[in-house]
């Protein structure tokens, strides 16, 4: 058997090639949310995947267009064009300018060398219609059916127009044409039960790793994540001999609190005063993290601080916190903390030596006289 019998047509390689682009991208994606999640960090997945999108939809169309440039075939990955415009306005849903749009076709055409081409601004002009039609459809989402059919019917008018354009340039025939388009409705049939579904679950698993690892009522990191992140930071400090200050803290008569102002106001008091103290956590270090502990305990883990680094911003949350007033149901509220502060030393032989000495230094400061801090 010759080779020329493993010819496949341009419209089946473009159905593989597709599906191989978004296996690659959602690994890719996934991969990278992966490392920010390895080395202590939470991202948005949702922009991660957005700005991965963007350059990766970028690069391939660059990489395909250079390889068909100044060809007779360079019609064959116009349904790969389709697909990149509504997979970056219908599912990433990018917020690019008309500006924007305008230039990265005129750099485009610039590498074809296609201006002196009436048909290739007339492809431009409907490519950039085609991305704000899509943005517009997706924006306007009512019902999982209804979505698909005004998806499909919006999509498939735009591809013909497109292909319409394709065709007279480089006169292809009515047949070659039809065929394309029907190849591209399944195409994009394809994409969006296929993105559609992994978006989906890319956003439940999301939420239930957030629901993992965040406390519903402070929105800060929970005992869950602390355990886990505490773990890594203990043994990674503890091989490379790098600091780690571990600073406990309480509300100061919280019980007290909830029995004058009720558990509203309790719960305004926590929400409110862990909000503070993370808005100050990221301009001190935007990889330091508040953990909620317990009812009104909080941790904070100062990898890579000594007890002296971290005491100057151990002392700014606390003032902060005392001179913070929370206003609720017309009551003034006034909170402080109770601090206990320790450092790893080379005694310590597990996380809970360096957790226990912090306990310690806490109850110190909570049974004499509160609102302070203790060094243990």
């Amino acid at each position: 058997m010759t080779w020329s019998h493993w010819f496949v047509t341009p419209a089946v390689t473009s159905l593989f090639f597709l599906l191989g682009v978004l296996t690659l991208y959602w690994f890719l994606t996934n991969q990278i949310i992966q490392l920010f999640k390895k080395h202590g960090k939470w991202p948005n997945e949702d922009k991660v995947r957005t700005n991965v999108g963007l350059i990766y939809m970028v690069a391939l169309n660059l990489g395909v267009q250079l390889a068909v440039n100044h060809t007779s075939n360079s019609w064959v990955f116009t349904n790969f064009v389709i697909f990149a415009v509504v997979f970056l306005s219908y599912f990433l849903m990018l917020d690019i300018h008309l500006w924007q749009l305008v230039i990265a076709i005129l750099l485009f055409m610039a590498l074809n060398g296609t201006f002196t081409y009436v048909l290739s601004w007339l492809f431009a002009i409907v490519f950039i219609a085609y991305f704000y039609v899509m943005k517009y459809v997706r924006n306007h989402r009512h019902h999982m059916w209804l979505d698909y059919v005004e998806y499909t019917v919006t999509s498939l008018l735009l591809s013909a127009v497109l292909w319409g354009v394709v065709g007279q340039r480089f006169h292809l025939s009515s047949f070659v044409m039809m065929w394309e388009l029907i190849f591209s409705f399944f195409l994009l049939s394809i994409m969006y039960v296929y993105v559609d579904s992994l978006m989906n679950s890319a956003a439940t698993v999301a939420q239930l790793t957030y629901t993992t690892n965040y406390d519903e009522l402070t929105h800060v990191k929970n005992y869950f994540a602390f355990k886990n992140d505490f773990s890594t930071d203990f043994d990674n400090c503890k091989s490379t001999h790098k600091p780690l200050t571990l600073m406990l803290f309480d509300i100061d008569h919280f019980k007290h609190v909830n029995d004058t102002y009720g558990h509203l106001a309790g719960d305004f008091v926590l929400s409110h005063t862990a909000a503070l103290i993370t808005e100050q956590l990221k301009h001190i270090d935007p990889s330091l993290a508040l953990y909620r502990t317990g009812g009104e305990e909080f941790t904070i883990l100062f990898k890579g601080y000594t007890t002296d680094e971290a005491r100057e911003h151990v002392d700014d949350i606390a003032n902060s916190v005392r001179a913070a007033i929370f206003n609720h149901g017309g009551n003034q509220i006034n909170v402080s903390i109770s601090v206990g502060l320790t450092q790893l030393q080379t005694a310590d032989e597990g996380q809970l030596d360096i957790y226990r000495r912090a306990d310690q230094s806490l109850y110190y400061s909570k049974r004499n006289g509160r609102d302070q801090i203790t060094v243990g």
